[in-house]
């Protein structure tokens, strides 16, 4: 999970977006029980792929698979502190 996220960061477009769709494939399918080890590899490479590339496909492919996750898991999110750091993620939103 780790190296498809770093993929979607990093990889030239057509890799990204295979990459991508996979990601987001696995999280429709994970378990409520497998998903904390699933966020906990992808939210720190897809946070930083939000926050420090210029690319705005690259930031766009990062807010929709967070989006995905905060969807899907969102009571996850709220009982369990240690998955997503939520004053990071409120830094990281543009004023």
């Amino acid at each position: 999970m780790e190296v498809m996220a770093d993929i979607v960061v990093s990889g030239e477009k057509e890799t990204r977006d295979i990459y991508s769709l996979a990601i987001r494939g696995i999280i429709g399918e994970i378990s409520e029980e497998n998903a904390p080890s699933m966020i906990k590899a992808v939210y720190p490479k897809l946070m930083l792929g939000f926050g420090n590339t210029k690319s705005e496909d690259v930031r766009e492919e990062c807010v929709d698979i967070l989006a995905q996750i905060f969807k899907r898991f969102n009571i996850l999110l709220l009982k369990r502190d240690d998955l997503v750091k939520k004053d990071e993620l409120m830094l990281t939103i543009p004023n």
